[in-house]
Protein backbone atom coordinates (compact mmCIF):
# COMPACT_ATOMS: atom_id res chain seq x y z
CA UNK A 1 0.00 0.00 0.00
CA UNK A 2 2.99 2.34 0.87
CA UNK A 3 4.39 1.60 -2.05
CA UNK A 4 0.96 2.17 -4.28
CA UNK A 5 0.79 5.50 -2.48
CA UNK A 6 4.11 6.58 -3.19
CA UNK A 7 4.05 5.96 -7.10
CA UNK A 8 0.79 7.96 -6.83
CA UNK A 9 3.00 11.08 -5.34
CA UNK A 10 5.37 10.51 -7.72
CA UNK A 11 3.54 10.89 -10.92
CA UNK A 12 1.72 13.67 -9.45
CA UNK A 13 5.00 15.99 -8.52
CA UNK A 14 6.48 14.70 -11.91
CA UNK A 15 3.06 15.78 -13.82
CA UNK A 16 3.41 19.21 -11.71
CA UNK A 17 7.00 19.50 -12.20
CA UNK A 18 6.80 18.93 -16.56
CA UNK A 19 3.29 21.19 -16.36
CA UNK A 20 5.96 24.17 -14.75
CA UNK A 21 8.92 23.79 -16.84
CA UNK A 22 7.38 22.71 -20.16
CA UNK A 23 6.42 25.28 -22.58
CA UNK A 24 4.93 22.78 -24.59
CA UNK A 25 3.17 20.76 -21.77
CA UNK A 26 2.20 24.26 -19.62
CA UNK A 27 0.74 25.61 -22.84
CA UNK A 28 -1.91 22.78 -23.23
CA UNK A 29 -3.20 22.97 -19.97
CA UNK A 30 -5.58 26.09 -18.56
CA UNK A 31 -4.13 26.25 -15.14
CA UNK A 32 -0.16 25.77 -14.43
CA UNK A 33 1.66 26.16 -11.19
CA UNK A 34 3.34 29.07 -13.20
CA UNK A 35 0.66 30.70 -14.26
CA UNK A 36 -0.94 30.51 -10.72
CA UNK A 37 1.87 31.71 -9.11
CA UNK A 38 1.94 34.86 -11.44
CA UNK A 39 -1.44 35.35 -10.00
CA UNK A 40 -0.72 34.87 -7.01
CA UNK A 41 2.62 37.08 -7.04
CA UNK A 42 0.17 40.19 -8.49
CA UNK A 43 -2.29 39.61 -6.05
CA UNK A 44 0.19 39.62 -3.07
CA UNK A 45 1.65 43.00 -4.73
CA UNK A 46 -1.45 44.24 -4.61
CA UNK A 47 -2.53 43.29 -0.91
CA UNK A 48 1.14 44.67 -0.37
CA UNK A 49 0.40 48.26 -1.96
CA UNK A 50 -2.90 48.46 -0.31
CA UNK A 51 -1.52 48.07 3.23
CA UNK A 52 0.81 50.52 2.49
CA UNK A 53 -1.40 52.96 1.41
CA UNK A 54 -3.53 51.84 4.60
CA UNK A 55 -0.23 52.39 6.66
CA UNK A 56 0.73 56.09 5.05
CA UNK A 57 -3.31 57.32 5.51
CA UNK A 58 -2.87 56.02 8.84
CA UNK A 59 0.33 58.08 9.73
CA UNK A 60 -1.20 60.93 8.31
CA UNK A 61 -3.99 60.93 10.70
CA UNK A 62 -2.33 59.27 14.14
CA UNK A 63 -2.76 60.14 17.10
CA UNK A 64 -1.74 59.20 20.71
CA UNK A 65 -5.41 58.35 21.02
CA UNK A 66 -5.19 56.01 18.32
CA UNK A 67 -2.18 54.73 19.22
CA UNK A 68 -3.46 53.62 22.44
CA UNK A 69 -6.28 51.57 20.37
CA UNK A 70 -4.11 50.35 18.24
CA UNK A 71 -1.51 49.11 20.46
CA UNK A 72 -4.24 47.41 22.47
CA UNK A 73 -5.12 45.50 19.16
CA UNK A 74 -1.82 44.22 19.00
CA UNK A 75 -1.10 43.31 22.83
CA UNK A 76 -5.05 41.24 22.75
CA UNK A 77 -3.87 40.24 19.37
CA UNK A 78 -0.55 39.62 16.90
CA UNK A 79 1.79 41.01 19.69
CA UNK A 80 0.91 37.57 21.81
CA UNK A 81 1.54 38.95 24.89
CA UNK A 82 -1.65 37.26 26.64
CA UNK A 83 0.55 33.90 26.34
CA UNK A 84 2.85 34.68 29.38
CA UNK A 85 0.63 38.18 30.49
CA UNK A 86 -2.50 38.96 31.72
CA UNK A 87 -4.18 42.32 32.02
CA UNK A 88 -6.46 41.96 35.63
CA UNK A 89 -8.96 39.32 34.56
CA UNK A 90 -7.88 39.39 30.87
CA UNK A 91 -5.70 37.10 29.40
CA UNK A 92 -4.79 33.75 30.61
CA UNK A 93 -0.91 33.50 30.86
CA UNK A 94 1.24 33.57 34.32
CA UNK A 95 4.84 33.21 33.10
CA UNK A 96 4.72 36.97 32.88
CA UNK A 97 3.64 39.04 35.34
CA UNK A 98 0.11 40.90 35.81
CA UNK A 99 0.42 44.10 33.19
CA UNK A 100 -2.33 45.41 35.13
CA UNK A 101 -1.79 49.24 36.57
CA UNK A 102 1.80 48.81 34.22
CA UNK A 103 1.50 52.63 33.25
CA UNK A 104 1.59 53.84 36.78
CA UNK A 105 4.58 51.74 37.79
CA UNK A 106 6.46 51.33 34.95
CA UNK A 107 8.17 54.83 35.89
CA UNK A 108 9.72 53.02 39.38
CA UNK A 109 10.67 50.01 38.22
CA UNK A 110 14.62 50.54 37.07
CA UNK A 111 16.04 52.96 38.94
CA UNK A 112 17.32 56.00 36.09
CA UNK A 113 14.74 54.82 33.63
CA UNK A 114 11.75 56.83 32.95
CA UNK A 115 8.41 55.00 32.28
CA UNK A 116 9.05 55.31 28.22
CA UNK A 117 12.25 54.14 28.80
CA UNK A 118 11.31 50.79 30.55
CA UNK A 119 8.67 49.98 28.51
CA UNK A 120 10.48 50.34 25.31
CA UNK A 121 13.63 48.50 27.05
CA UNK A 122 10.92 45.63 28.43
CA UNK A 123 10.09 45.22 25.09
CA UNK A 124 13.52 45.50 22.79
CA UNK A 125 15.59 43.50 25.80
CA UNK A 126 13.17 41.67 27.78
CA UNK A 127 16.47 39.99 29.92
CA UNK A 128 18.17 43.45 30.72
CA UNK A 129 15.61 43.56 34.15
CA UNK A 130 13.12 40.79 34.89
CA UNK A 131 10.68 41.16 37.54
CA UNK A 132 10.87 39.70 40.99
CA UNK A 133 9.41 36.31 41.21
CA UNK A 134 9.48 35.11 37.54
CA UNK A 135 11.81 33.83 35.14
CA UNK A 136 12.97 35.85 31.96
CA UNK A 137 11.17 33.79 29.06
CA UNK A 138 10.10 36.87 27.21
CA UNK A 139 11.71 37.81 23.90
CA UNK A 140 11.89 40.73 22.31
CA UNK A 141 8.77 41.95 20.90
CA UNK A 142 10.95 43.20 17.24
CA UNK A 143 12.15 39.25 16.76
CA UNK A 144 10.22 36.29 16.02
CA UNK A 145 7.89 35.29 16.70
CA UNK A 146 5.90 38.14 17.13
CA UNK A 147 8.40 41.05 14.41
CA UNK A 148 6.97 44.43 15.87
CA UNK A 149 7.87 47.20 13.46
CA UNK A 150 8.69 50.17 15.83
CA UNK A 151 5.79 52.24 15.27
CA UNK A 152 3.78 49.15 16.50
CA UNK A 153 6.18 49.43 19.46
CA UNK A 154 5.45 52.66 20.29
CA UNK A 155 1.89 51.92 19.99
CA UNK A 156 2.08 49.17 22.35
CA UNK A 157 3.97 51.83 25.07
CA UNK A 158 1.22 54.41 24.71
CA UNK A 159 -1.24 51.52 25.45
CA UNK A 160 1.15 49.94 28.60
CA UNK A 161 1.25 53.70 29.40
CA UNK A 162 -2.68 53.86 29.55
CA UNK A 163 -3.23 51.06 31.72
CA UNK A 164 -3.27 53.32 35.45
CA UNK A 165 -1.27 55.92 33.65
CA UNK A 166 -1.23 58.58 31.30
CA UNK A 167 0.26 58.06 27.66
CA UNK A 168 2.79 60.46 26.74
CA UNK A 169 4.03 58.78 23.43
CA UNK A 170 3.64 60.62 20.33
CA UNK A 171 4.02 59.29 16.31
CA UNK A 172 7.47 61.62 16.83
CA UNK A 173 8.38 59.49 19.37
CA UNK A 174 12.11 58.61 19.27
CA UNK A 175 13.53 55.49 20.82
CA UNK A 176 16.99 55.28 21.11
CA UNK A 177 16.85 51.80 22.42
CA UNK A 178 15.16 51.00 18.91
CA UNK A 179 17.65 51.92 16.79
CA UNK A 180 19.99 49.55 18.95
CA UNK A 181 18.08 46.99 19.46
CA UNK A 182 17.33 46.59 15.46
CA UNK A 183 21.13 46.09 14.79
CA UNK A 184 21.08 43.41 17.94
CA UNK A 185 17.94 41.43 16.41
CA UNK A 186 19.31 41.32 12.81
Amino acid sequence: MLIVLFVVVLFYVLEQHAAYHSPLYGAELEWTPRKQGLKDLREWAAQKAMEEARRAELLRNLNTEKMVVLGRDIVHGRGLCFNCHKIGEAGRGTQGPDLVDIGARAGNRVAGLSDVEYLAQSLYEPDAFTAPGFRPTMVPANGPPVGLDDLEILMVIAYLQSLGGTPTITPNTKLSYAAESAARVQ
